[in-house]
């Protein structure tokens, strides 16, 4: 199990559970009081700031929002599809359930994100090995497909009422930054897509190479020696093989 993030009945990185429907939420616990100035620390951590930063109309909420978040009063964070929800406390201990939406990604704007992983070899390799290098949001920008939120993306929903962004889901936007420290493929399932049926789709799009010689191995054979543990997926692209089934 990843830190802080906890599952239900479904697969927790938005896979696909037993009854072979795919599951679309993760579950992540609530956080600790983050004091200091930094507030996230991955590169993808930083860049859902600076876009939220940047996008903000209003810097007040922003603020305050920031400062309910480093004061550890965001409950756990449900994170599906076009949605995020966490219960928000505060000071004087009454919480409210906040709620910010995110478009989700079209299957036109999937088909053209999950075309251009495959054409780069360096990206199909690190998702497949369940990574998300950085350059992924220029070369899926430049496809047409903008993976951060831009102005007015983040849409809120409070029970405290507020017409706009208030403190409770400013503070939640900004919580998602650490979830992402955690797991960058948070924000492909914000956008759409659980990290298992991601995984699923790209594989489903890598070509044998044609002429490429069948494996006449016994299975026997291939399944005995120091290879049998297998080898990361960044060093099977590069060799042009098929890629084995996620477990």
């Amino acid at each position: 199990m990843r830190d802080g993030f906890e599952t239900d009945d479904f697969d927790g990185r938005g896979g696909e559970r037993e009854d072979g429907v795919f599951a679309q939420e993760r579950t992540f616990a609530a956080l600790a009081p983050a004091p200091g100035r930094g507030f996230a620390a991955s590169w993808w951590g930083k860049a859902w700031l600076k876009a939220l930063e940047d996008t903000a109309l209003d810097l007040r909420q922003l603020k305050e929002g920031r400062r309910v978040a480093r004061e550890g009063r965001v409950g756990a964070v449900s994170v599906r599809p076009g949605r995020i929800t966490a219960v928000v406390g505060d000071r004087d201990g009454s919480t409210y359930r906040s709620d910010v939406l995110l478009q989700e990604l079209d299957e036109q704007e999937w088909d053209r994100f999950l075309g251009m992983a495959v054409e780069r070899a360096g990206h199909i390799a690190a998702l497949l090995d369940r990574e998300m290098p950085p350059h992924l949001v220029e070369d899926a920008a430049a496809a047409g497909v903008d993976l951060l939120p831009g102005i007015g993306d983040l849409e809120p929903e409070c029970s405290c009422e507020a017409w706009d962004h208030c403190p409770h889901t400013a503070a939640l936007c900004y919580q998602v930054a650490r979830l992402l420290d955690q797991d960058p493929f948070v924000l492909l399932l914000m956008r759409g897509r659980g990290e298992r049926r991601l995984l699923d789709e790209l594989q489903e799009r890598i070509v044998v190479p044609s002429g490429a010689p069948e494996d006449a191995t016994a299975p026997d054979e291939r399944a005995q020696g120091p290879e049998a543990a297998g080898v990361p997926a960044a060093q099977a692209f590069a060799a042009g093989g098929i890629l084995p089934a996620l477990p």
